[in-house]
């Protein structure tokens, strides 16, 4: 059982206000979660203007703070004056720092030597999501090299100053401790279960996406580098015509316009902005037949956790935590990170995966491994350990 007087406060720069994200659903769920006798939970996120607002459940603090020129929708929190004045409004028990980059020195300094735990939950993959460039030319191999040797440096000197380090799925657990990070602790995340479902009884559930019924495979993300959606795209255009699914990718990001460029001279493949209502996004995962996760860089894979809900197979890109989310489904295929022939493998693979029983055993695996409540359950009690002992 939680103290009853924990004051859980999360710091995080990977919040918008314009955009979804899986650290902004992990907080959403988790103020829902934590609305329990006895805790208060505040959430500190950078924002236009500065301000405070019920958000939930728990209280959502906004500061003002300057907007990343690489990706507008994000902003950086760099005031922690102003964060200071929250932690004196709240007093709390426990921080949870949600991003490495600027956000644990905001904290340090906000805190002023308090003896307060601080929790860093390893929402990036510093190494495949922000130091390796995705270039093909050999003469830039050496400085992938460094950019490694750096990232796996700085995750070091990063994580091993928190109090504990939460990481969500095993493959990276196992791969911060091999790198030298301490006091790791696994804490899988989950999925809301009531909205993302199937609305049938086998087969495709929703309305058809194409009229001329070639499989579809659906991915939902950003259209950003990162996400791997070139090896997809090479991979998907080396099928004849006649083999390939028809892609649909949904979403926004700073690639979008090169993505489209490539949709127009292929074939079988459909791009559509970010989807906000959530209830549309159940239903754009019910109308397809599975899902395509080509970011070699997830810490977890939340879209993943959403189509098993919806009772989709997966193919998954073998790096990273996406293959801790389909393992032992019996709904999935993985391909080789990087290997378009390999993607084609993949995609000719999951015909075998387009019946009802692989629908049926997509959602009982969500239902085995995705409940948020054994994610808050077992971060509440990492809480109440480490704040006695501050």
């Amino acid at each position: 059982m939680h103290d009853s007087s924990l004051s859980v406060v999360d710091i995080t720069s990977f919040f918008s206000a314009s955009a979804s994200g899986g650290v902004r659903t992990y907080l959403t769920a988790k103020a829902r979660a934590l609305r329990r006798p006895g805790i208060r939970h505040a959430i500190v996120v950078p924002g236009e203007t500065t301000g405070v607002q019920e958000w939930h459940g728990s209280t959502l603090y906004r500061i003002r703070s300057p907007e990343l020129p690489f990706a507008p929708a994000y902003r950086q929190l760099i005031d922690w004056r102003a964060v200071a004045e929250v932690f004196d409004a709240v007093q709390p028990s426990v921080v949870e720092v949600g991003s490495p980059f600027g956000d644990p020195g905001v904290t340090r300094r906000a805190l002023d030597g308090r003896r307060v735990a601080v929790v860093g939950f390893y929402h990036a993959d510093l190494v495949r999501t922000f130091a390796e460039p995705f270039v093909k030319s050999t003469v830039l191999a050496p400085l992938r090299v460094m950019l490694r040797m750096t990232a796996r440096r700085m995750i070091r000197s990063i994580y091993n100053r928190f109090d504990a380090t939460v990481c969500a799925s095993p493959r990276l657990v196992r791969e911060l401790r091999s790198l030298g990070v301490r006091r790791v602790t696994e804490v899988p995340l989950g999925v809301d279960l009531r909205l993302f479902r199937p609305l049938g009884n086998g087969g495709r559930n929703g309305p058809p996406l194409l009229p001329n019924g070639a499989p579809v495979a659906l991915y939902v993300g950003r259209i950003c580098p990162e996400k791997r959606l070139d090896v997809l795209l090479d991979g998907h255009a080396l099928l004849p015509r006649s083999e390939r699914p028809h892609l649909v990718l949904v979403g926004d990001g700073n690639i979008r316009d090169r993505i489209a460029g490539r949709v127009k001279e292929g074939g079988g493949v459909t791009l559509l902005p970010y989807v906000t209502d959530r209830n549309e996004l159940v239903r754009l995962y019910n109308a397809a037949d599975y899902y395509v996760a080509p970011g070699p860089g997830e810490t977890f894979g939340l879209s993943i956790a959403e189509a098993l809900a919806c009772g989709l197979p997966v193919l998954c890109v073998g790096r990273g935590a996406g293959p801790d989310r389909i393992d032992g489904s019996g709904a999935g295929e993985l391909y080789r990170h990087g290997d378009p022939a390999d993607v084609a493998r993949g995609l000719r693979a999951m015909n075998r995966h387009l019946t009802p029983d692989a629908r049926a055993r997509a959602r009982a695996h969500a239902e085995q491994t995705l409940d948020w409540s054994v994610t808050f359950d077992r971060l509440l009690a990492l809480y109440d350990r480490l704040a006695t002992r501050s």
